[in-house]
């Protein structure tokens, strides 16, 4: 094959006096423009003229931006920081403190925070341990489970991400989770079958100190603030998952502290939110702000007042379904406002203020209202009507423990306009816009807030001081339309077990009735339910036989889906 290689042909620059072909032919070499004139009877080059060189586009000015202020937030109104109440006043201690070993007090829902959190920190670490067992291995390679086709260590490479995002959004950029995940030459292998229990109530923190104890003594526990055990999210139906908890303070051997905070997520790896409100427990010491009964029973009635309940619509520690969020008195307990940006009001009789949501600022975002001892009432800047924003109202109440609604909110926003009397303050939203919300708070002392006696608090939810003691429960689909309850249970004389819709709980699929029997385990077989649908099943235990005595219930959602026949 022949290539042949051209040259680009330049024309020569014109000399002045040398022939050209056409009158007013004209040529440019090196800033010179050169015309073809008659000289004689011939045509010649001139001598040429020198060309002036092109100015310069002007560059174009810059475009005049119009600063757009916010003139709510510097509304004349507004109450000096010199009229407030010092801070340190609505930095209320909690009256149901945590007693953890040698009676040290942790104070989960106020001040002075536990110093095993990371209140305040840039920075937190976490290490997350995955644990296989003989019949929940945690995958590495990837298998078809429904219609996902992946491995459980892709899918958790794909979560931390999300994780991490989470609480950089949460924290406006304050906080950062550094996570590691333990080598999988090192993750834990446990020649057992899985111990874990999927049922609500069931402390399976007990069960990892066992498997810590047998199988990884030797461990050490340090140079992280948490760590987190997760299993595979094993196969649809499969028993002993489903289960997420926290654990603040667990006792180990090999720690330098003698121990340590923790996570559990049993299956669920994916759910980024459930994530958070574990780790919002184990870092923070946060305290859970759904109702126990609630999580027992599954109802969602409204609490104590019409106007007010538990924050579900607010904050992911009362509900980890309900999307990423939390209240601002939350994100002060995690050290991520400003103390410019809270202020504090006691016995002042008027006073006006704006709070904004916005991240991009430092203006005030929450009020606190110091009521009494470990009780504050507070306000925040929420979504409201179309773009404007809205004043939600809500109690701190630290009287009240963990687990029984220490947080109640009030259901809906004020708008401007509207005004609300609460627990001795009166609240009148003057004036919002896209960016926050101008109100007037006026001390009025009606229904002016008596606080109770405080009571000691329950630590152990689900089963506190029952004789009935429940160490494992896992109910799954044995088939079409069936399926098998197994307890691991002491203390009982009778059991009754129903299986109902999940809303309608009038709609009973299937029950046992009062059932006379002690047996530990107990299996009991569950039958004629229907496909493609999720239900409610309640275990009731009895410490005396025929359903008498003293009760201990627990519920599941484990069943769902089951295949038509």
């Amino acid at each position: 094959m022949l290539l042949s290689l051209s040259s680009p042909v330049y024309a020569a620059a014109p000399k002045p006096g040398t022939a050209c072909k056409k009158v007013g032919q004209t040529s440019t070499s090196a800033g010179i423009k050169y015309t073809c004139v008659k000289s004689g009877k011939k045509l010649v080059w001139n001598k040429g003229v020198a060309l002036k060189k092109a100015e310069p586009a002007p560059a174009p000015s810059p475009e005049t931006k119009v600063e757009i202020k916010n003139l709510l937030a510097s509304d004349p109104r507004i109450t000096l920081i010199s009229g407030l109440t010092a801070l340190d006043t609505c930095k209320t201690e909690d009256k149901t403190p945590d007693q953890h070993y040698g009676g040290v007090l942790k104070h989960r829902n106020g001040f002075p925070r536990p110093s095993e959190t990371v209140y305040g920190k840039k920075l937190g670490k976490m290490l997350i341990i995955p644990m296989g067992f003989n019949d929940l291995p945690f995958r590495f390679e990837k298998i078809q489970r429904g219609q996902v086709f992946s491995s459980d260590l892709d899918l958790l490479n794909e979560t931390i991400p999300y994780i991490k995002e989470s609480f950089q959004k949460l924290s406006a950029g304050r906080f950062e989770l550094v996570i590691d995940v333990l080598p999988q030459s090192e993750w834990w292998a446990i020649d057992a079958d899985n111990p874990l229990s999927g049922v609500w109530g069931v402390d399976n923190f007990s069960t990892i100190s066992d498997v810590i104890n047998k199988h990884k003594s030797s461990f050490k526990f340090d140079d992280y603030d948490t760590f987190a055990f997760i299993t595979g999210n094993g196969m649809p139906g499969q028993s002993g998952l489903g289960s997420a908890q926290a654990s603040f303070g667990l006792k180990v051997k090999n720690s330098k502290t003698g121990t340590i905070n923790a996570i559990l997520l049993a299956g669920g790896i994916t759910n980024t939110t459930l994530w958070v409100h574990e780790l919002g427990h184990s870092l923070f010491s946060f305290e859970d702000l759904y109702l126990f009964s609630e999580a027992q029973s599954q109802t969602s009635g409204t609490l104590r007042k019409s106007d007010m309940d538990v924050p579900n619509k607010w904050d992911l520690m009362a509900n980890s379904s309900r999307g990423l969020g939390l209240l601002e008195w939350n994100r002060l307990l995690m050290g991520w406002l400003y103390e410019n940006e809270v202020r504090c009001l006691s016995d002042q009789k008027s006073s006006t203020h704006y709070l904004t949501d916005a991240d991009t600022t430092t203006d005030p975002k929450l009020l606190t209202i110091n009521l009494a001892p470990g009780v504050t009432l507070a306000a925040e800047v929420r979504p409201g009507s179309g773009s404007e924003k809205g004043l939600l109202l809500y109690l701190i109440n630290t009287y009240v423990g963990h687990g029984e609604g220490p947080i109640l909110t009030q259901n809906s926003v004020l708008t401007k306009g509207q005004s609300k009397s609460m627990l001795g303050w009166q609240f009148t939203v003057i004036d919002s816009n896209d960016d926050g919300v101008l109100f007037e708070a006026i001390k009025t002392d009606i229904d002016k807030f008596v606080p109770p006696p405080p009571k000691p608090a329950d630590n152990n939810p689900g089963q506190p001081t029952s004789p009935i003691r429940v160490t494992r429960g896992d109910i799954v689909p044995t088939g079409s339309l069936q399926g098998r309850a197994t307890w691991n249970v002491t203390g009982h004389e009778s059991y009754r077990l129903y299986v109902t819709d999940v809303v309608d709980f009038q709609k009973v699929y299937f029950e046992t009735g009062y059932v006379n029997d002690s047996r530990n385990p107990l299996v009991i077989d569950i039958k004629g339910l229907v496909c493609k649908k999720e239900f409610r099943t309640m275990t009731e235990f009895f410490t005396e036989k025929n359903g008498k005595g003293e009760r201990l219930v627990m519920p599941s959602f484990q069943l769902r889906d089951l295949p038509c026949p």
